[in-house]
């Protein structure tokens, strides 16, 4: 038993003992009700029931995982959500032993990947020349899909993975006019902008990238992320299944939250559910649908809402596709590419031969239209295979993560200018009894292992505050 386990189940019968009584006529749904059956949610509730605490999670979805998310139906099971797992990423690199789910190496994958600009198709290597790049002097080596990263480390001023809660305003400008300020015009910036993990460079705060930029220094310098054996989905299924039977509750949306004083109150589905405490995992653009009353000693309330309603979250559209032809072969390019077309990015999934087995063109952002059908965008994709690549494509599969899903609203959180000073530390404190988690939370990672950072740190806070 581990140490942290040890003392979790030590302090069970105290805990029981000091949480609330309900009041007179008030039949409590659990000791904690989740929001959401993600990974800060399904980590949270785990954590929270070793305690010897009732939990209950009640989920949207009809299954559990959230944005995590392997297309089993898809030619080699791509991932269509969070995927990597990098060496820092202890939570879930222990929880993954603990559930006997293998964490293992990637398979070898291309390094290259084609550059197709103004209609030509070229090797990476022939971009520096290429009279289609527009990019200032010093950077025309650089691509399109590298030359923020790589301009914006050469200027970092992050210290470690804590310091950019402490970003100055003068410092939390836009990745544009970091950009414009180095020289990129923009018709630079253009492109720079087609394969940015945001919806806009002009909203798109460079802390974003710095903050990136200096996690990837911490896991490069331990070895390469690794990956589930399987697919990511088998993590969140192995850890929805160690719960307590009756703790998860599918297919119950979430209408209202309440923070009362003395307990919480969430309303699902016509029912109104109620426990001593309760910890919110719902990305902010669905918990703007809800229903939503504060605790009134919550002295940041005000902050929060405004925070709730214009955090932003990045539009991703996965189109998988499967290629007519080995176009790679007869025209002797990579099979992947970076694109300045509507599919953006396109990458190759493998099976476990080794052999390519399905594409993803991988579309952020303003180009993430959600007013397009999948139809629309099967058609797109084989028009662009067809002009760039000469081979068409059979389409197989849209993933959208956009404001028109409910429960997601796009794939992750992202700060635009301005914002961190404003909110980043006080969103994460409880509002009264009502505690909050999800990856847009977290201090110190990003990523699933932020997911699992905030759940963990709520769980902590609960269990804290049972004892009071």
């Amino acid at each position: 038993m581990s140490r942290r386990k040890f003392a979790l189940l030590s302090g069970a019968a105290l805990l029981s003992a000091c949480a609330p009584v309900p009041a007179k006529g008030r039949r409590d749904a659990a000791d904690v009700i989740i929001l959401g059956a993600g990974l800060s949610g399904l980590y949270a509730a785990r954590m929270l029931e070793a305690a010897g605490m009732k939990v209950l999670i009640l989920e949207a979805d009809t299954r559990p995982g959230g944005r995590i998310l392997t297309l089993d139906d898809v030619p080699g099971m791509p991932e269509g959500g969070g995927q990597q797992v990098g060496q820092t990423y202890a939570r879930m690199r222990k929880t993954a032993l603990d559930l006997g789910v293998p964490v293992v190496p990637y398979p070898p994958r291309p390094r290259d990947a084609a550059v197709a600009a103004a209609g030509r198709v070229m090797a990476a290597s022939d971009w520096a020349a290429a009279p289609e790049n527009p990019f200032p002097g010093p950077f025309r080596p650089l691509t399109p899909s590298a030359a923020l990263l790589v301009a914006a480390g050469r200027s970092n001023p992050f210290a470690d993975n804590y310091a950019w809660r402490e970003i100055s305003p003068a410092s939390d400008i836009s990745a544009g006019d970091f950009l414009a300020g180095l020289g990129f015009d923009e018709a630079s910036r253009a492109l720079i902008d087609s394969s940015l993990n945001g919806n806009s460079l002009a909203t798109y705060s460079i802390a974003n990238v710095w903050r990136t930029l200096t996690l990837y220094a911490e896991d490069a310098a331990l070895g390469p992320s690794d990956r589930i054996a399987g697919g990511s989905s088998r993590f969140t299924e192995a850890l929805a299944a160690s719960l307590a039977e009756g703790t998860l509750r599918l297919g119950t949306p979430a209408e209202a939250i309440a923070e009362r004083g003395t307990h919480v109150e969430v309303t699902a589905g016509g029912t109104i559910y109620t426990a001593p405490f309760a910890i919110c995992t719902l990305p902010f653009p669905a918990l703007r649908r809800l229903d939503l009353t504060l605790s009134e000693t919550d002295t940041f309330s005000a902050e929060r809402r405004a925070a709730i309603s214009a955090l932003p979250y990045t539009r991703i559209h996965q189109i998988h596709v499967e290629p007519e032809a080995r176009y790679w072969e007869a025209d002797g390019l990579p099979i992947e590419m970076w694109t300045d077309g509507p599919i953006e990015r396109v990458f190759a999934n493998f099976d476990e031969a080794g052999e390519v087995a399905s594409l993803t063109c991988w579309i952020n952002g303003q180009g993430a239209d959600p007013g397009r059908t999948d139809e629309d965008w099967f058609a797109i994709a084989d028009a662009e295979f067809a002009r760039l690549r000469g081979t068409g494509t059979r389409g197989i599969k849209v993933v959208r993560w956009d404001e028109t899903q409910p429960r997601s609203g796009g794939a992750y959180m992202h700060w635009a200018p301005g914002q961190i000073g404003a909110w980043a530390t006080g969103i994460t404190e409880p509002s009264g009894r009502l505690h909050f988690a999800g990856e847009h939370l977290s201090f110190l990672h990003t990523g699933m292992e932020g997911a699992l950072e905030t759940g963990e740190r709520a769980a902590y806070a609960v269990l804290e505050a049972a004892q009071l």
